[in-house]
């Protein structure tokens, strides 16, 4: 490992933690060349997923791009950053967990609407109109009655 400082490969590793999820392990390392400390951290590397989009283009599945819809979703809600930061980890996990390495828009968006049900109904009802394209008020009250019938 590089020194961030002095770009030197002479380091020792201070200390080793995995973080809660158990998926990332972080180093603290110290740099013996320069006397600098710095942190790593190292992921697993997962099969690259490609979204195949309504128009069959394919592009890379892009994290960051599911944690602002959620987050857009959750907004004004009383829901934690850790509590999104899980229910991200597990549709994560779920896409991965398919084994495939393309797959459909509307198969992501129902994994996600599937976790945001558990995680809020607010949330749900604000990601479905979006994702399910409501066009009027019969919309939300065919969704909020089958959130009623699920919960039931």
């Amino acid at each position: 490992m590089r020194c961030p400082y002095c770009h030197t490969e002479n380091d020792k590793v201070l200390d080793t933690r995995t973080d809660k999820s158990g998926y990332t392990v972080r180093r603290k390392r110290f740099c013996q060349s320069c006397a600098r400390r710095f942190t790593t951290s190292e992921q697993i590397e997962q099969l690259n997923i490609r979204v195949v989009k309504n128009d069959s283009t394919r592009v890379p599945l892009d994290r960051e791009k599911i944690r602002r819809g959620i987050e857009r979703a959750c907004s004004k809600r009383s829901i934690g950053s850790d509590r999104i930061e899980r229910t991200l980890q597990s549709i994560e996990a779920d896409l991965y967990d398919t084994g495939e390495s393309e797959i459909a828009t509307h198969v992501i968006g129902d994994v996600v609407l599937r976790h945001l049900a558990q995680l809020d109904e607010v949330a749900y009802i604000r990601f479905a109109s979006v994702y399910l394209d409501f066009d009027g008020a019969e919309d939300f009250l065919e969704i909020v009655a089958r959130l009623k019938r699920e919960g039931d």
